[in-house]
C-alpha cells in the first residue's frame, strides 16, 4: 500500500555542487559532511527536512520552466526576517509579501531560476 505522505521533494538544478551550497547559504539548510564529501560523484543531494526531505537532482543543461506555480514552499515562523535577509543577500524575490488573516507568503527564484514559496501557513 502507498503511505499517505510525501516522502521527498525533488528539485531540478544546473549544476549541484553550486545548489547546494546556494541552498546551505541562503536558505540555511544544513549540509551533511558525509554526503557532501562526495558530491562531484553525486547526481543528487538530500536535505534531511523532518519527514519529507529535499532532494536536488542535477541535470545537465537544466534551465527553469517559467512556470508561475511554485515547485514548493518552505515554512518560516518569521517572514519579514527571511524576505529581509534574501533581499541583503540578492535573492531574486517574485512577488510582494502577501498576508491573509492566517496565513503570509512571498515567491522567490533559487539560483537555478527555479520558483520556489516561503509562507507562514
Amino acid at each position: 500500500m502507498i503511505e499517505r505522505k510525501l516522502n521527498t521533494v525533488f528539485i531540478p538544478v544546473a549544476n549541484l555542487k553550486e545548489s547546494v551550497d546556494w541552498y546551505g547559504e541562503v536558505l540555511g539548510f544544513e549540509k551533511d559532511p558525509e554526503q557532501y564529501q562526495y558530491i562531484d560523484k553525486l547526481p543528487v543531494y538530500t536535505f534531511q527536512m523532518g519527514e519529507t526531505s529535499l532532494t536536488l537532482e542535477e541535470e545537465k543543461g537544466y534551465t527553469s520552466s517559467a512556470s508561475s506555480v511554485p515547485l514548493c514552499n518552505f515554512h518560516t515562523g518569521q517572514i519579514e526576517e527571511v524576505r529581509k535577509s534574501f533581499q541583503e543577500k540578492g535573492v531574486r524575490i517574485e512577488s510582494e509579501l502577501t498576508t491573509f488573516v492566517d496565513f503570509s507568503y512571498f515567491n522567490f527564484r533559487d539560483i537555478n531560476g527555479n520558483l520556489l514559496m516561503i509562507c507562514t501557513g
